[in-house]
């Protein structure tokens, strides 16, 4: 279930901090909406039982408090894989890096393990 807050507290450097916060997992994926309707993605490092500390992995630069709603999307980073990525070359989001097309996946996997 998607939780949305507008209740950002601070930012510092790539790390976000959300007030308020209920039902939030460690690891959670979570997209930041700006002002102008842009998307930022992140996910939770730390939650207690009123805040959760987010790790931003976009530039944190123009993430208004005021403003920005933070979205908690209920999972975990997803990989699809599948043998087709053997000898093959990917950047830190699975996209090919070596020139040829983009694999099918045959499952997703949770990158946590």
């Amino acid at each position: 279930m998607i939780k949305k807050y507008q209740t950002l507290k601070e930012v510092a450097g790539p790390i976000l901090i959300v007030d308020k916060v209920s039902n939030v997992k460690y690891e959670e994926l979570v997209e930041v909406e700006l002002a102008d309707g842009s998307l930022r993605r992140g996910k939770v490092l730390e939650v207690t039982d009123q805040q959760a500390v987010v790790q931003m992995f976009e530039e944190t630069r123009g993430i208004s408090l005021e403003s920005s709603k933070a979205r908690f999307l209920g999972k975990t980073m997803e990989l699809g894989v599948s043998e087709d990525m053997l000898s093959r070359v990917f950047d830190g989001s699975g996209n090919p890096k070596d020139g040829r097309p983009k694999i099918i996946p045959e499952m997703k996997m949770d990158i946590n393990g």
